[in-house]
């Protein structure tokens, strides 16, 4: 459906993105990563890499939580 094709782009475009960067482009990766997964928008200071992984993060231990 439309949504597997959706996820599917995140994959092929987060992959793509893994290919290009190094170690020293970690900041850039993890803003990138963020506007591809949408998450960026719900983060107030956008251009803030810790912020990006700081709501990732709360994100994962909210369902870890919920799903035990």
């Amino acid at each position: 459906g439309a949504a597997s094709d959706e996820f599917a782009s995140e994959k092929v475009r987060l992959a793509q993105l893994t290919n290009k960067c190094n170690n020293n482009d970690l900041d850039y990766y993890i803003k990138e990563s963020g506007d591809i997964l949408g998450v960026t928008d719900k983060v107030k200071n956008k251009h803030d890499a810790k912020a990006i992984l700081r709501y990732v993060l709360e994100e994962l231990i909210n369902f870890k939580k919920l799903n035990n």
